[in-house]
């Protein structure tokens, strides 16, 4: 047995113990991964709305940093490394400078640059044009607009995600409604469906963030509407989890081989033989280093985390389009 398998096989334990008792209700979704998924995508839906209502400062402070590193990591894994494009070293390149190029803080505009390299090869079509067109467009609202630009793009990017999620595989009508209430909810909270818990609660508050939740509105969005601001502050908590879900619960499901979930060993056997035991120590160090560093200072890790991050919406935009220029089964 593995180091890491060692270390595992106490939780696993306690996994397998959990099971057997829940067996009676829980046995039909082991069994019918498209009935797992729909309940795990719905659940995930409905409980972010929740969060958000209760505890939106809890979400927005302690999400990035416990769950920041693992969600980027399933990113790259299921957008780059499962699709081998790792294996194109001029794809990578091109793509991957702009990328990095953001998170050492260059705008926007550089960020939405690495659609271009994405489509090459695809070939003259109106698809190649739609891409052409939408990338024009994102760059000229980058350069005139850029505060305008992120506000929308950090909203957007969680719904790509989604949209991602469900062009992995064929989907069930059924499955639709977990798009449905994404959309749904975040319309919801942007027309005002969470500003009654927001004034029964004076401003949620969590000492230990070392502000409240209209501070921490006031901060993001100085220059809006304190009502508005307040609304796409939650809509955007609301994403964010739904966002972390889909990476971390629903596209790893869809994506591994057998139907049945892993135990927590297997799940990371299956790290290492996408990404090599070195890589992957390096974001368990950058995980745990960012935890100890919001233990620290929680604003000053989440805003450390933010920055490392900034590279992931657009690596979502650049193969979203590379997916519509080639077709997502030729990719």
């Amino acid at each position: 047995m593995s180091v890491a398998g060692a270390i595992l096989a106490p939780v696993d334990s306690v996994r397998s113990a959990i099971l057997k008792v829940a067996s009676p209700w829980v046995s039909p979704l082991f069994a019918d991964r498209r009935r797992r998924v729909w309940w795990l995508g719905v659940v995930s839906v409905v409980s972010a709305f929740v969060v958000t209502g209760l505890v939106p400062l809890w979400s927005l402070a302690l999400g990035p940093v416990l769950l920041g590193v693992p969600h980027l990591v399933s990113d790259v894994r299921y957008l780059v490394v499962r699709p081998k494009l790792h294996h194109k070293p001029w794809l990578l390149v091109l793509v991957g400078a702009p990328l990095l190029a953001t998170s050492l803080g260059a705008g926007p505009e550089v960020g939405v640059l690495a659609i271009v390299p994405a489509v090459f090869g695809a070939g003259f079509s109106w698809r190649l044009v739609v891409v052409a067109f939408v990338w024009l467009a994102l760059t000229a609202a980058a350069y005139l607009e850029p505060f305008g630009f992120q506000l929308a793009f950090v909203h957007a990017h969680n719904l790509l995600a989604v949209l991602l999620w469900w062009s992995l595989t064929a989907r069930a009508k059924s499955m639709a409604w977990v798009p449905l209430l994404t959309v749904g909810g975040a319309v919801a909270i942007l027309a005002g469906a969470l500003d009654p818990l927001v004034t029964w609660s004076g401003g949620w508050s969590a000492p230990w963030t070392g502000t409240s939740f209209t501070e921490f509105v006031e901060n993001i969005t100085p220059a809006l509407d304190p009502t508005l601001a307040g609304r796409l502050v939650l809509s955007f908590c609301f994403l964010q989890s739904v966002h972390y879900a889909v990476w971390l619960r629903l596209v790893p499901d869809d994506a591994r081989p057998r139907p049945a979930p892993r135990t927590f060993a297997a799940s990371w056997d299956a790290l290492v033989a996408d990404f090599g035991l070195a890589p992957l120590l390096v974001f368990v160090a950058l995980s745990l280093g960012l935890a100890v560093w919001g233990a620290v200072t929680l604003p000053g890790a989440r805003l450390g985390y933010l920055q490392l991050a900034a590279f992931h919406g657009y690596l979502e935009l650049a193969i979203a389009a590379r997916w519509f220029a080639f077709g997502r089964a030729s990719t």
